[in-house]
C-alpha cells in the first residue's frame, strides 16, 4: 500500500491525507493514525469549524450536514485512538488493522465532505452542459404544468 490520491480534496489536506497512506505502506502505523486524526481535525478547520476540541469540531461537521451519523461515529472512535498517541499514551500497541481502520474512516468522512460533492457537481455539470434533463422534469405534472 503507497500513498493514495485524494483528488478534490484541498491539498493541504490531500498531502497529510497521502502522507498517512504512505507511514502505513512502512507500517508507521502510529504516524498513519496521528495523520489520519489531523486530517479530520483540517477538514473540520477548512469547512469553518475551528473552535473547541475534536470531538466537538466532529459533532459540528455532523450538525452542518457533512458527515453521516454513523461516520460521526466512527471519526470519534479515530479520534479516541488518535489522542492517545497524540497526548504521549504509547502504552497500548496498535496493530495494522487499527491503522487499516483508522485509513478507511478518514477516506469515508474525504469522500463525504468533498470528493462525494464534487463528483456530484461535475456529473450535473456534464449533463447539463450536453442539454440533457432529467426524465421527470419530462413528465408533465397533474396539474398540466411541467
Amino acid at each position: 500500500m503507497n500513498g493514495k490520491n485524494f483528488p478534490d480534496v484541498p491539498e493541504h489536506i490531500a498531502s497529510a491525507a497521502d502522507e498517512a497512506y504512505r507511514c502505513r505502506s512502512i507500517n508507521a502505523l502510529r504516524g498513519a493514525i496521528l495523520l489520519a486524526r489531523g486530517v479530520v481535525e483540517a477538514t473540520a478547520k477548512e469547512r469553518g469549524i475551528d473552535k473547541g476540541m475534536l470531538h466537538a469540531k466532529i459533532e459540528a461537521l455532523h450538525a452542518e450536514g457533512d458527515i453521516r451519523g454513523f461516520t460521526k461515529e466512527a471519526a470519534h472512535e479515530l479520534r479516541y485512538l488518535g489522542n492517545d498517541m497524540a497526548h504521549g499514551d504509547f502504552v497500548n500497541d496498535v496493530d495494522a488493522d487499527d491503522a487499516d481502520e483508522v485509513l478507511d474512516v478518514m477516506t469515508e468522512i474525504l469522500s463525504e465532505v468533498y470528493q462525494g460533492p464534487a463528483r456530484v457537481n461535475r456529473m450535473k455539470t456534464k449533463r447539463e452542459g450536453q442539454g440533457q434533463t432529467s426524465n421527470r422534469s419530462q413528465i408533465p405534472s397533474a396539474s398540466g404544468t411541467g
